[in-house]
Parts: C-alpha cells; sequence; structure tokens
C-alpha cells in the first residue's frame, strides 16, 4: 500500500513509498484514512528536529491529523460499525499515574506513543491502524471539517485547563488575545469568540490575506504586528500564544492584566529576546499573573471540541471549511512540505 514515510533524524527525508499492509491486533481498528491534515509538527519532523519511528523500523509514516474510515473493528465493547467515520486522537498512554487515569497529555514518564511522531505510524497511509478505544466517532453534518478537530482539540485543552486553574479565586475575563494565526491560532480564536470574549488575534499578514478575513468574520479584531505595536492594543484577561517566538512570548506576558493568564502552546528555540524580563516577572508577582503550557490533548478534548464545532458551524455558517485552502491527492505529498505563506491547512485528500 502506498505511504507517505520519513526516516527521523534525516533532513528532507519524506517519499511516497510502498509499504506492508497493518494487521491490527485484537483491540485495534483497521482504517482506511480519508483526508489527513499537515502542520508545523510533521514540517519539523522531515527538517530532521525530532520524531521516532516504530521499534524495528528505520522508517515513520507521517500525519496525526486525520479523518478515516472504519474498515474492520470489533464493536462490542466500542460501540463502533464498518463505515463510521472516525478522528483517532493521537497519544497512546504509558503506565504513569495520569496516563492510567485517561489523562495521557498530561503524562509524568514521557513513555507514551503518538502516531505520526513518536514510535507510531501515523495516517498518510492507504491503509492504517489505532487502538479502537482511541477513536472519535464524527457525525454527519461535520465530516467536511473533521480534519480540523485535532488541532481544534488543543485549543479546547488550553481553553479549559484556563478556566481550572483561574477558579483559585473571583474571575470574569472579557479580553482575549491569540498570537499567531496559524490553524491553531484560527480555531482558538473561533472558540474563545463563541465563548464571549472580546478577541484580538496577531500575525504578520496583510488586513487582506485569508487569515485575516477569517478573523474578522468570526467577530474578532486582526491585527497585523508589522503595522500596529502591541502595547497599543491594551492589556487583556487571557493570552494564547502559538508563535513559537521568545520574544513574541514575552511581549504577551507584558499584556497580562492583574490576574491574568497565558498559555502557552509553541515550542520555542533557545533564542535570547530583548525584553526586560525582570520587569515582565515582577509583574506577574505584583499581579497574581499566571503562565502555564500545555501540549497534546486528550479524547475528552476532542469530543468537546465536537460540540464546539456544531455550534460554530451555527454561528458562523461556511467559516471553518474555509481552513482548508489546499486539497492534494497522495502523489502531491511534496507540496504539503512547501505550504505558501497564504495556505491555512493543507490536507490530501485518499478518494
Amino acid at each position: 500500500m502506498k505511504s507517505i514515510i520519513v526516516t527521523p533524524g534525516k533532513k528532507g527525508s519524506v517519499r511516497l513509498e510502498d509499504i506492508a499492509e497493518p494487521v491490527p491486533s485484537a483491540n485495534e481498528a483497521l482504517l482506511k484514512p480519508v483526508r489527513v491534515g499537515f502542520d508545523r509538527t510533521d514540517l519539523d519532523i522531515n527538517d530532521g528536529m525530532y520524531g521516532t519511528p516504530p521499534p524495528g523500523s528505520e522508517s515513520l509514516v507521517v500525519a496525526h491529523e486525520c479523518l478515516a474510515t472504519i474498515a474492520s473493528v470489533d464493536g462490542g465493547s466500542t460501540g463502533l460499525s464498518v463505515g463510521d467515520y472516525v478522528v483517532p486522537t493521537v497519544r497512546r498512554p504509558d503506565g504513569c499515574l495520569n496516563c492510567r487515569s485517561g489523562e495521557s497529555d498530561m503524562c509524568t514518564e514521557g513513555n507514551y506513543e503518538e502516531h505520526g511522531i513518536k514510535e507510531l505510524n501515523g495516517f498518510a497511509s492507504e491503509l492504517a491502524v489505532s487502538d479502537a478505544s482511541f477513536l472519535v466517532k464524527i457525525p454527519d453534518d461535520l465530516i467536511d471539517v473533521a480534519v480540523l478537530l485535532e488541532p481544534m482539540s488543543i485549543a479546547e485543552k488550553g481553553v479549559t485547563q484556563i478556566y481550572r486553574i483561574q477558579q483559585r479565586m473571583v474571575w470574569q475575563p472579557k479580553r482575549a488575545l491569540v498570537l499567531g494565526a496559524g490553524p491553531l491560532g484560527l480555531l482558538t480564536t473561533f472558540l474563545l469568540r463563541i465563548k464571549g470574549f472580546e478577541v484580538y488575534t496577531v500575525a504578520t499578514r496583510s488586513k487582506d490575506s485569508l487569515k485575516a478575513r477569517l478573523v474578522a468574520e468570526s467577530g474578532a479584531t486582526y491585527v497585523n504586528a508589522d503595522e500596529q505595536h502591541l502595547d497599543n492594543l491594551g492589556t487583556f484577561d487571557v493570552v494564547m500564544e502559538d508563535t513559537g517566538v521568545v520574544g513574541v512570548a514575552l511581549e504577551g506576558l507584558k499584556l497580562l492584566k492583574p490576574n491574568g493568564i497565558i498559555c502557552m502552546l509553541g515550542i520555542y528555540g533557545s533564542k535570547q529576546a530583548s525584553v526586560d524580563v525582570g520587569s515582565v516577572f515582577t509583574g506577574m508577582v505584583l499581579g497574581n499573573k499566571t503562565l502555564f503550557g500545555s501540549v497534546n490533548a486528550n479524547k475528552s478534548y476532542f469530543e468537546s471540541g465536537l460540540k464546539d464545532f456544531s455550534a460554530l458551524q451555527e454561528r458562523y455558517p461556511g467559516l471553518l471549511p474555509k481552513m482548508i485552502t489546499t486539497r492534494l491527492g497522495l502523489s502531491g505529498y511534496q507540496q504539503a512540505y512547501q505550504p505558501s505563506k497564504e495556505d491555512v491547512k493543507t490536507v490530501i485528500e485518499f478518494r
């Protein structure tokens, strides 16, 4: 069967090859991928930055964002049937306390596996397998946008954790700042809008770009950071940082209101930033401000993402489908690794 694979640790190794079909174990479902999405993680793995193949293999099937149908499954314990549309979650737990409690996204040992990233093949293949208990069934009216569910789950977790952390006090947030307007930044913007926030989303595209238009269509305000300094925006109850740029993250910290909270969603290089970090940290202490990091998402956040997709479709009809800007066949996989600046989400269609 045809699959898109990489050799982790080898820069530019992505290729299309025929590999053996997977054989599902007793607890696994055999999947027929319909559509897979690509994000920064996939590009970083192809750049040799990280990624781990399955034991005994030198190659890794890519892609962790997936919509598939079920080709075979033992539906007795899962409630799933052949032909169902599903989205597989990404991470599989190890034996730590949090993983045993259904919170693999809070793993303490780091021995988890992740499809398309760490020790488990991904879904950019004509057939794939997944533990059936980690599949999320997709209703018919959300099939067209379900490939966006994995990044949506990351936004769901970040926002949910914010509310849990802020139970430490009386808190009535109104203003939110989203740093970055990639797929995750846009989905975070939309999620905060349906939760009633006044949202400002910052990136470096022009105000007539698709990303800017999508932000505006959700009722949020788009800010081109090349044209407007962030200090002019005022202060915020919530900051969601998705750029992975150290200087931008520190600017976000400076813009927190007293009792504010910032969620870090990026991966940051070891760069120096020309910001007075001491005054930023002092401001956090004196203002009871909170910084926390969030990575991955367990199944519950995928399920809450589906509910909010329905709410978004009702409130902003047609908004989510506009995020899928490039659709490729399997043979066009190389273009997925060379996205244009105006691309939002690139997907590969298997049908």
